[in-house]
Protein backbone atom coordinates (compact mmCIF):
# COMPACT_ATOMS: atom_id res chain seq x y z
CA UNK A 1 0.00 0.00 0.00
CA UNK A 2 1.08 3.38 -1.00
CA UNK A 3 0.31 7.02 0.64
CA UNK A 4 -1.57 7.56 -2.54
CA UNK A 5 -3.56 4.37 -1.54
CA UNK A 6 -2.09 3.19 -5.07
CA UNK A 7 -0.83 -0.52 -5.51
CA UNK A 8 2.68 -1.20 -5.28
CA UNK A 9 4.98 -0.39 -8.59
CA UNK A 10 6.98 -3.31 -8.31
CA UNK A 11 4.52 -6.34 -7.33
CA UNK A 12 3.87 -9.93 -7.01
CA UNK A 13 3.27 -10.31 -10.85
CA UNK A 14 6.50 -8.34 -12.14
CA UNK A 15 8.85 -10.61 -9.84
CA UNK A 16 7.53 -13.93 -10.79
CA UNK A 17 8.22 -12.73 -14.24
CA UNK A 18 11.97 -11.95 -13.17
CA UNK A 19 12.63 -15.18 -11.58
CA UNK A 20 11.56 -17.00 -14.43
CA UNK A 21 13.18 -14.61 -16.91
CA UNK A 22 16.74 -13.72 -14.72
CA UNK A 23 16.57 -16.51 -11.17
CA UNK A 24 15.27 -19.75 -11.90
CA UNK A 25 17.70 -22.57 -13.23
CA UNK A 26 15.56 -23.97 -16.04
CA UNK A 27 14.70 -28.11 -16.52
CA UNK A 28 16.59 -28.39 -19.53
CA UNK A 29 19.81 -26.92 -18.17
CA UNK A 30 19.48 -29.30 -14.77
CA UNK A 31 19.28 -31.75 -17.27
CA UNK A 32 22.37 -30.83 -18.61
CA UNK A 33 24.40 -30.39 -15.59
CA UNK A 34 22.67 -34.38 -14.02
CA UNK A 35 24.69 -36.10 -16.93
CA UNK A 36 27.85 -34.41 -16.72
CA UNK A 37 27.80 -34.95 -12.79
CA UNK A 38 26.73 -38.79 -13.27
CA UNK A 39 29.63 -39.33 -15.96
CA UNK A 40 31.54 -37.96 -12.80
CA UNK A 41 30.34 -40.02 -10.51
CA UNK A 42 30.61 -42.74 -12.85
CA UNK A 43 34.50 -42.13 -13.17
CA UNK A 44 34.75 -42.06 -9.49
CA UNK A 45 33.35 -45.20 -8.93
CA UNK A 46 35.25 -47.07 -11.47
CA UNK A 47 38.74 -45.28 -9.60
CA UNK A 48 37.46 -46.19 -5.88
CA UNK A 49 36.82 -50.22 -6.64
CA UNK A 50 40.30 -50.84 -7.53
CA UNK A 51 42.00 -48.30 -4.59
CA UNK A 52 43.95 -50.15 -2.45
CA UNK A 53 42.95 -48.08 0.78
CA UNK A 54 39.35 -46.41 0.36
CA UNK A 55 35.90 -48.31 -0.56
CA UNK A 56 32.66 -46.08 -1.78
CA UNK A 57 29.60 -47.24 -0.85
CA UNK A 58 27.57 -44.74 -2.82
CA UNK A 59 27.48 -41.65 -4.63
CA UNK A 60 24.44 -38.67 -3.68
CA UNK A 61 23.24 -35.60 -4.71
CA UNK A 62 23.05 -33.01 -2.65
CA UNK A 63 23.73 -29.39 -2.83
CA UNK A 64 21.07 -26.56 -4.36
CA UNK A 65 20.16 -28.20 -7.53
CA UNK A 66 19.07 -31.29 -5.39
CA UNK A 67 17.11 -29.40 -2.93
CA UNK A 68 15.06 -27.24 -6.23
CA UNK A 69 16.84 -24.09 -5.10
CA UNK A 70 19.26 -23.22 -7.46
CA UNK A 71 19.71 -20.46 -9.56
CA UNK A 72 19.88 -19.54 -13.26
CA UNK A 73 23.44 -18.41 -12.65
CA UNK A 74 24.29 -21.85 -11.44
CA UNK A 75 27.99 -22.79 -11.80
CA UNK A 76 28.24 -25.45 -9.34
CA UNK A 77 26.30 -28.73 -8.09
CA UNK A 78 27.17 -31.06 -4.95
CA UNK A 79 27.82 -34.77 -4.97
CA UNK A 80 28.27 -36.31 -1.31
CA UNK A 81 30.57 -39.34 -1.79
CA UNK A 82 29.89 -41.87 1.14
CA UNK A 83 33.48 -43.52 1.87
CA UNK A 84 33.66 -46.78 4.34
CA UNK A 85 34.39 -46.01 7.60
CA UNK A 86 36.46 -48.92 8.59
CA UNK A 87 38.99 -47.52 5.69
CA UNK A 88 39.38 -44.17 7.16
CA UNK A 89 41.04 -44.50 10.89
CA UNK A 90 40.46 -42.01 12.83
CA UNK A 91 43.61 -39.56 13.22
CA UNK A 92 43.91 -40.01 9.40
CA UNK A 93 40.94 -37.58 8.56
CA UNK A 94 43.08 -34.34 7.49
CA UNK A 95 44.33 -36.49 4.41
CA UNK A 96 41.42 -37.42 3.21
CA UNK A 97 40.80 -34.11 0.82
CA UNK A 98 44.09 -34.24 -0.61
CA UNK A 99 43.61 -38.37 -1.17
CA UNK A 100 40.25 -37.68 -2.75
CA UNK A 101 41.55 -34.79 -5.13
CA UNK A 102 44.13 -37.71 -6.12
CA UNK A 103 41.88 -40.01 -6.91
CA UNK A 104 39.15 -37.74 -9.13
CA UNK A 105 42.53 -36.79 -11.00
CA UNK A 106 43.80 -40.22 -11.84
CA UNK A 107 39.69 -40.83 -12.81
CA UNK A 108 40.49 -38.26 -15.65
CA UNK A 109 43.77 -38.79 -16.03
CA UNK A 110 45.30 -36.56 -18.58
CA UNK A 111 42.17 -35.09 -20.31
CA UNK A 112 41.81 -32.45 -17.23
CA UNK A 113 44.63 -30.06 -15.90
CA UNK A 114 45.74 -30.58 -12.19
CA UNK A 115 44.26 -27.36 -11.41
CA UNK A 116 40.86 -28.63 -12.07
CA UNK A 117 41.06 -29.97 -9.13
CA UNK A 118 40.61 -27.66 -6.47
CA UNK A 119 40.60 -28.41 -2.73
CA UNK A 120 38.31 -26.69 -0.44
CA UNK A 121 37.43 -26.93 3.28
CA UNK A 122 35.22 -29.53 2.89
CA UNK A 123 35.44 -30.71 -0.82
CA UNK A 124 37.28 -31.13 -4.12
CA UNK A 125 36.01 -28.99 -6.47
CA UNK A 126 36.14 -30.06 -10.09
CA UNK A 127 36.08 -27.46 -13.01
CA UNK A 128 34.90 -28.43 -16.56
CA UNK A 129 35.93 -25.61 -18.88
CA UNK A 130 33.72 -26.52 -21.81
CA UNK A 131 30.07 -26.45 -19.85
CA UNK A 132 31.57 -24.09 -16.96
CA UNK A 133 30.15 -25.90 -14.40
CA UNK A 134 31.93 -26.89 -11.05
CA UNK A 135 31.27 -30.00 -9.26
CA UNK A 136 31.98 -29.77 -5.18
CA UNK A 137 32.82 -33.85 -4.13
CA UNK A 138 32.53 -33.92 -0.27
CA UNK A 139 33.94 -36.96 0.96
CA UNK A 140 31.76 -38.59 3.87
CA UNK A 141 32.95 -41.49 6.06
CA UNK A 142 29.92 -43.64 6.58
CA UNK A 143 29.32 -46.44 9.20
CA UNK A 144 26.13 -47.78 8.67
CA UNK A 145 23.76 -45.30 10.02
CA UNK A 146 20.28 -45.35 9.30
CA UNK A 147 18.84 -42.20 6.89
CA UNK A 148 22.46 -42.14 5.87
CA UNK A 149 23.95 -40.07 8.96
CA UNK A 150 27.96 -40.11 8.44
CA UNK A 151 30.41 -37.54 9.47
CA UNK A 152 31.44 -34.99 6.61
CA UNK A 153 35.41 -34.53 6.77
CA UNK A 154 37.14 -31.15 6.43
CA UNK A 155 40.18 -30.12 5.18
CA UNK A 156 41.53 -30.18 9.07
CA UNK A 157 40.35 -33.57 9.63
CA UNK A 158 37.32 -32.66 11.46
CA UNK A 159 34.38 -34.45 11.40
CA UNK A 160 30.60 -33.12 11.37
CA UNK A 161 27.76 -35.69 11.62
CA UNK A 162 25.48 -34.52 8.42
CA UNK A 163 23.16 -36.59 6.44
CA UNK A 164 22.07 -36.24 2.88
CA UNK A 165 18.97 -37.94 3.05
CA UNK A 166 17.50 -36.05 5.82
CA UNK A 167 18.57 -32.49 4.47
CA UNK A 168 16.62 -32.82 1.46
CA UNK A 169 13.95 -34.13 3.15
CA UNK A 170 13.77 -31.10 5.56
CA UNK A 171 13.64 -29.15 2.46
CA UNK A 172 10.47 -30.98 0.56
CA UNK A 173 8.60 -31.45 3.65
CA UNK A 174 8.75 -27.56 3.54
CA UNK A 175 7.70 -27.62 -0.26
CA UNK A 176 4.64 -29.56 0.22
CA UNK A 177 3.99 -27.88 3.83
CA UNK A 178 4.44 -24.28 2.13
CA UNK A 179 4.04 -24.69 -1.31
CA UNK A 180 6.49 -23.37 -4.29
CA UNK A 181 6.42 -20.24 -2.83
CA UNK A 182 8.85 -21.20 -0.23
CA UNK A 183 11.85 -22.22 -2.81
CA UNK A 184 11.06 -19.34 -5.14
CA UNK A 185 11.96 -17.02 -2.18
CA UNK A 186 15.01 -18.97 -1.19
CA UNK A 187 16.10 -18.10 -4.47
CA UNK A 188 15.13 -14.49 -4.37
CA UNK A 189 17.33 -14.19 -1.38
CA UNK A 190 20.18 -16.18 -2.97
CA UNK A 191 20.35 -14.34 -6.20
CA UNK A 192 19.87 -10.86 -3.44
CA UNK A 193 23.27 -12.61 -1.92
CA UNK A 194 24.99 -13.56 -4.96
CA UNK A 195 24.57 -9.44 -6.13
CA UNK A 196 25.99 -8.38 -2.51
CA UNK A 197 28.74 -10.36 -2.68
CA UNK A 198 29.56 -9.30 -6.01
CA UNK A 199 29.39 -5.57 -4.68
CA UNK A 200 30.65 -6.01 -1.31
CA UNK A 201 33.59 -8.09 -1.80
CA UNK A 202 34.50 -11.18 0.11
CA UNK A 203 34.18 -10.26 3.31
CA UNK A 204 30.27 -10.17 2.49
CA UNK A 205 29.02 -14.22 3.70
CA UNK A 206 24.99 -15.11 3.37
CA UNK A 207 25.46 -19.10 3.38
CA UNK A 208 22.33 -20.62 1.07
CA UNK A 209 21.83 -22.78 3.82
CA UNK A 210 21.41 -19.86 6.07
CA UNK A 211 18.54 -18.51 3.87
CA UNK A 212 16.90 -21.84 3.76
CA UNK A 213 16.99 -21.91 7.30
CA UNK A 214 15.30 -18.57 7.64
CA UNK A 215 12.84 -19.17 5.20
CA UNK A 216 11.77 -22.09 7.15
CA UNK A 217 11.52 -20.44 10.38
CA UNK A 218 9.68 -17.37 9.17
CA UNK A 219 7.25 -19.55 7.59
CA UNK A 220 6.78 -21.87 10.52
CA UNK A 221 6.68 -18.43 12.62
CA UNK A 222 3.31 -17.38 10.06
CA UNK A 223 4.89 -14.99 7.30
CA UNK A 224 2.51 -15.43 4.38
CA UNK A 225 4.56 -16.49 1.01
CA UNK A 226 2.32 -15.59 -1.48
CA UNK A 227 2.89 -12.43 -2.29
CA UNK A 228 6.65 -12.37 -2.84
CA UNK A 229 7.50 -8.23 -2.50
CA UNK A 230 6.05 -8.53 1.23
CA UNK A 231 7.65 -12.08 1.18
CA UNK A 232 11.02 -10.89 0.44
CA UNK A 233 11.21 -7.33 2.85
CA UNK A 234 9.52 -9.50 5.61
CA UNK A 235 12.75 -11.20 5.68
CA UNK A 236 14.94 -8.31 5.51
CA UNK A 237 12.59 -6.79 7.90
CA UNK A 238 13.24 -9.72 10.30
CA UNK A 239 17.35 -9.68 9.97
CA UNK A 240 17.07 -6.12 10.90
CA UNK A 241 14.91 -6.37 14.14
CA UNK A 242 17.24 -9.40 15.47
CA UNK A 243 20.27 -8.20 14.07
CA UNK A 244 19.83 -12.12 13.05
CA UNK A 245 20.47 -13.10 16.87
CA UNK A 246 17.63 -14.91 17.11
CA UNK A 247 18.03 -18.61 17.01
CA UNK A 248 17.30 -20.23 14.18
CA UNK A 249 15.90 -24.39 15.09
CA UNK A 250 14.11 -27.17 14.21
CA UNK A 251 12.77 -30.31 16.06
CA UNK A 252 12.65 -32.21 12.92
CA UNK A 253 15.20 -34.71 14.02
CA UNK A 254 16.54 -33.93 17.71
CA UNK A 255 14.70 -31.53 20.56
CA UNK A 256 15.89 -28.28 21.25
CA UNK A 257 17.66 -29.04 24.47
CA UNK A 258 20.12 -30.63 22.40
CA UNK A 259 21.67 -28.33 21.29
CA UNK A 260 24.27 -26.60 23.62
CA UNK A 261 24.80 -23.32 24.90
CA UNK A 262 26.69 -20.50 22.33
CA UNK A 263 28.07 -17.25 22.30
CA UNK A 264 28.21 -17.34 18.03
CA UNK A 265 26.67 -13.58 16.89
CA UNK A 266 24.62 -15.62 14.36
CA UNK A 267 22.89 -19.23 15.39
CA UNK A 268 21.30 -21.00 12.70
CA UNK A 269 21.31 -24.49 13.84
CA UNK A 270 21.66 -27.22 11.47
CA UNK A 271 18.18 -29.15 11.30
CA UNK A 272 20.04 -32.44 11.33
CA UNK A 273 22.87 -32.17 13.75
CA UNK A 274 21.88 -29.84 16.95
CA UNK A 275 25.92 -29.53 17.34
CA UNK A 276 26.41 -27.53 14.03
CA UNK A 277 25.55 -24.05 14.09
CA UNK A 278 26.10 -22.97 9.70
CA UNK A 279 27.58 -19.96 10.83
CA UNK A 280 30.21 -20.85 13.76
CA UNK A 281 32.80 -19.28 11.57
CA UNK A 282 30.67 -16.12 11.14
CA UNK A 283 33.19 -13.02 12.67
CA UNK A 284 31.47 -9.76 13.85
CA UNK A 285 32.65 -7.97 10.78
CA UNK A 286 30.80 -10.87 8.77
CA UNK A 287 27.82 -9.92 10.85
CA UNK A 288 27.85 -6.74 10.49
CA UNK A 289 28.39 -6.53 6.54
CA UNK A 290 25.39 -9.50 6.29
CA UNK A 291 23.37 -6.79 8.49
CA UNK A 292 24.52 -3.99 6.22
CA UNK A 293 23.03 -5.22 3.06
CA UNK A 294 19.91 -6.15 4.85
CA UNK A 295 19.38 -3.09 6.10
CA UNK A 296 20.05 -1.35 2.52
CA UNK A 297 17.77 -4.25 1.01
CA UNK A 298 15.13 -2.94 3.29
CA UNK A 299 15.40 0.76 2.98
CA UNK A 300 15.16 0.02 -0.95
CA UNK A 301 12.14 -2.17 -0.87
CA UNK A 302 10.16 0.52 1.82
CA UNK A 303 11.30 3.59 -0.45
CA UNK A 304 9.88 1.65 -4.03
CA UNK A 305 6.50 0.68 -2.05
CA UNK A 306 6.12 4.31 -2.01
CA UNK A 307 7.36 4.95 -4.72
CA UNK A 308 5.19 7.58 -7.34
CA UNK A 309 7.24 6.56 -10.71
CA UNK A 310 8.06 3.02 -12.18
CA UNK A 311 11.74 4.22 -12.87
CA UNK A 312 11.93 5.39 -9.24
CA UNK A 313 10.32 1.95 -8.15
CA UNK A 314 13.14 0.22 -10.52
CA UNK A 315 16.10 1.96 -9.67
CA UNK A 316 15.56 0.92 -5.73
CA UNK A 317 14.83 -2.61 -6.49
CA UNK A 318 18.08 -2.62 -8.53
CA UNK A 319 20.10 -2.01 -5.05
CA UNK A 320 18.81 -5.40 -4.41
CA UNK A 321 18.89 -7.27 -7.05
CA UNK A 322 21.50 -5.62 -9.13
CA UNK A 323 21.08 -4.18 -12.93
CA UNK A 324 19.49 -6.47 -14.48
CA UNK A 325 16.27 -6.33 -12.77
CA UNK A 326 14.36 -4.76 -15.46
CA UNK A 327 10.73 -5.05 -14.05
CA UNK A 328 9.32 -6.87 -17.12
Amino acid sequence: MTTTGTAPIVNHTMLRSFAESRVNLPKTEVDKHRDQVQRLRDHLERVIESHDHYKLIKTLHSGSVAKGTALKVISDMDVAAYLDASQVPVGDEHNLIAELAVILRTAYGASKATEDFEEQAHSVKVHFHGSGLDVDVAPVVYAGLPDDRGDLITKSGDRVETSVRLHLEFIRSRKQRYGKDYTQLIRFLKFWAREQRRVRGDNFRCKSFLLELVVAHLAANGLPLSDYPTAIEAVFAWMVRTSLAEQVAFEDYYDFTAIPETSDPIRAIDPVNPANNVCKTYTKRNTDLLLDAATDALDAITAARYGTTKSYALECWQRVFGPTFRGN
